[in-house]
């Protein structure tokens, strides 16, 4: 960590001890939220036959609304992995610290959003601490904390909304500026991921009170990554989509979502670029249905149930299939603390290259927020 990421962060640990009294010197509007602070402990587990890998993460969440227009967050997350297979490795250390905002301008349709992202956390890895980073990267197992560290990021998009009847139509514009970071011990060279830019479009669509259908699209464009100065990989453009239906009543609600990601060809050489044979990346959908049921006004119980299809590339790997089921509990301890805790038990097949192995997983998250 150099000196300027330990001025930064350094900084973002003054404005979070210096939160409450910041609160009572800036000017708060009418309907302004309040500040909260929500520790959180996470435990993931997954076995694919022989192999075991677990993660036990401490996300932290400082959530700053400094009017009603203007919303900002702080957020950062301590983990602690290990690999087991013939021997066990470990990668363990401090994540970045992301700082993001939103503010909404006055007339509640043009929404400006802005985040960066602090290299606070651990990059530079050792051959053994890849090999954790490589299988903490499966996205179909869905670590909380899947990185530790990168470069300084910093991302700025907008979005607009208009209504039309029972309609709201959106679209937004988004981009990364990615820094440099250095991703192997021992190795002074930076490796700069390419910048992206995503445009977005959606619509949501009214169905009486209780009743909401939403409608998401999106697109990224993926610039190329360098090394020495010269490109050496691309990733490929992606395509996602999202649906999700809401349904509210006086004490359950519903809500179930469906997801897909198309990616094209990644390009990869040395400086001149050249797409692969074969397209290295698959098809990624997955569907989430869940129940909520309001006790009283305290307490809130959930259950969800899941799936994950992700497709083999066109090199026959990679492919994935998973389900899961859960459920958790929210609960208001006073005015000004709540408590949460969720359980999720996984099962399903990993393609490992080889062969499709069993896959089975188990998640825990507990956490409190606390609002000042």
């Amino acid at each position: 960590m150099n000196k300027l990421t330990i001025k930064l962060y350094l900084l973002v640990l003054l404005v979070i001890l210096w939160l409450p009294e910041l609160s009572a010197q800036l000017p708060y509007r009418d309907g302004a939220e309040a500040i909260s602070i929500a520790p959180q402990l996470g435990y993931q587990y997954w076995r694919a036959k022989d192999d075991q890998i677990q993660q036990f993460s401490i996300p932290l969440t400082v959530y700053y609304p400094v009017n009603e227009y203007l919303k900002l967050n702080v957020t950062a997350s301590p983990s602690f992995s290990d690999y087991v297979t013939s021997q066990t490795v470990s990668l363990q250390g401090f994540s970045d610290t992301r700082i993001s905002g939103s503010y909404l301008f006055e007339n509640e349709k043009v929404l400006a959003t802005f985040g960066i992202n602090l290299p606070s956390g651990k990059s530079a890895l050792t051959a053994e601490e890849y090999t954790v980073a490589s299988v903490l990267a499966t996205h179909a197992l869905d670590f909380r904390s899947p990185i530790l560290g990168q470069g300084l990021d910093i991302s700025a998009g907008v979005v607009m909304v208009q209504d039309y009847n029972d309609f709201i139509f959106g679209f937004g514009l988004g981009y990364l500026l990615r820094g440099g970071y250095q991703h192997y011990a021992g190795y002074e060279e930076k490796y700069n991921p390419g910048n992206e830019i995503t445009f977005s479009g959606g619509v949501d669509y009214y169905i009486g009170r209780s009743k909401k259908l939403l409608f998401d699209l999106s697109y990224t464009i993926f610039g190329s990554d360098t090394e020495k100065e010269q490109r050496v990989f691309k990733a490929g453009n992606r395509l996602s989509f999202q649906a999700m239906a809401i349904f509210e009543q006086e004490f359950t609600s519903y809500i179930i979502s469906i997801t897909d990601r198309l990616q094209g060809k990644n390009q990869m050489g040395l400086d001149e670029l050249v797409p692969e044979r074969l397209n290295s990346n698959g098809n990624e959908f997955e569907i989430t249905g869940m129940g909520m049921l309001n006790l009283n006004s305290m307490t809130t119980l959930r259950g969800l149930a899941l799936g994950r299809l992700y497709s083999d590339n066109a090199y026959s790997m990679g492919g994935a299939t998973v389900g899961g089921i859960g459920g958790g509990l929210t609960r208001a301890i006073t005015p000004w603390l709540d408590a949460d805790a969720e359980m999720r038990f996984y099962f399903g097949s990993l393609n490992a290259g080889s062969e499709n192995v069993a896959l089975t997983g188990f998640h825990f998250f507990t956490g409190l927020k606390v609002t000042l």
